[in-house]
């Protein structure tokens, strides 16, 4: 019998001469170890004379767990962007893609403890399933609005043609123009100096000094039903943060003040403070600026867009005809 020590957890192990040259497994930790003879040595007069040294330790088989991981994060990947163009992409979009978030996360943990470091798997996935969740929050062009085409849905639902807008944003517009964006639609329809038809609670008056009135339409040019807009009258919203009244000025830079009647008297024709506007309707509004006592023209008048939920401002032009 040969009596020796487990190389790798020192457990006593004892092996017949017959398991010289072959295999034996530790009780104890499972580590396979090839029997040799034993060496004789001088230097340990206490020990046996025969002390084993083994030749060759064979290591039980290691699990790869990090390789499994990175692969099942590159495959939720694929299958996350495979799924961008399904009629219900968003919700298996963005789970799938988080799935796969987390197992190539989990494998870049593992492999950051593993002798062999292998980060491409999870590298890979992560990207793939970064990309899926991004277009699928963030779509290109936008929404689709259905098979019909524009002019055939525009038609059916009674939406108004609007005039497209030139290709600079900032360019004066002529009146009767209409500034259009994102299925919104502004435009100046008439500009008089007149005494100015009053409503309130009260009832009805008109008011003694006649003052400068412009005409202005809100538009609601989408044809989805359920996109609904929120019009603020452009005269003005008391308590606002940002611009929400309109401003009227002449060719030397001279601004004309806005008239204000109470906040309970508005222009008849007019909005007295905000108004609803459905997919293809709108909305007229009246603003009442100071009558302009010399001749300074061409005017200059400028709408806030953010009244229809658009940021900027828009410019019209005004000649001085329209004024005299």
């Amino acid at each position: 019998m040969i009596d020796y020590a487990c190389p790798r957890c020192q457990a006593p192990m004892m092996s017949p001469d017959a398991m010289i040259g072959q295999g034996e497994t530790c009780p104890k930790c499972g580590a396979i170890i090839i029997v040799a003879r034993p060496i004789a040595t001088a230097s340990s007069p206490d020990r046996k004379s025969g002390e084993f040294r083994p030749i060759m330790t064979v290591p039980r088989p290691r699990s790869n767990p990090e390789g499994a991981l990175g692969i099942a994060g590159v495959v939720l990947g694929i299958v996350a962007c495979l799924t961008l163009r399904a009629p219900i992409a968003f919700l298996p979009t963005s789970l799938i893609g988080a799935m796969g978030l987390v197992s190539a996360g989990l494998a870049y943990a593992a492999s950051r403890h593993s002798r062999k470091s292998n980060i491409a798997l999870p590298f890979v996935g992560s990207v793939m399933c970064g990309v899926a969740i991004y277009f699928s929050l963030f779509p290109l062009g936008g929404a689709v609005d259905g098979p019909e085409s524009p002019n055939k849905t525009a038609k059916s639902t009674g939406v108004p043609r609007v005039k497209p807008e030139p290709a600079d944003p900032t360019a004066l517009l002529p009146i009767g123009m209409a500034r259009q964006w994102d299925d919104r639609a502004l435009k100046v329809l008439a500009v008089k100096i007149d005494n100015v038809p009053l409503r309130s609670v009260t009832g009805n008056r008109r008011s003694q000094d006649k003052f400068l009135m412009v005409a202005v339409e809100a538009s609601n040019t989408s044809a989805i039903e359920d996109r609904k807009l929120i019009y603020l009258t452009l005269r003005g919203v008391p308590g606002g943060r940002d611009r929400t009244h309109a401003s009227f000025s002449d060719s030397k830079g001279k601004f004309y003040g806005r008239i204000s009647f109470g906040t309970d008297t508005y222009p008849t024709g007019g909005v007295d403070r905000s108004a609803p506007l459905a997919p293809g309707a709108s909305v007229r509004d009246i603003l009442i600026f100071q009558r302009p006592t010399e001749t300074a023209g061409p005017y200059r008048l400028e709408l806030p867009l953010r009244n229809l939920g658009g940021g900027g401002v828009a410019r019209w032009e005004i000649p001085e005809s329209a004024v005299r």
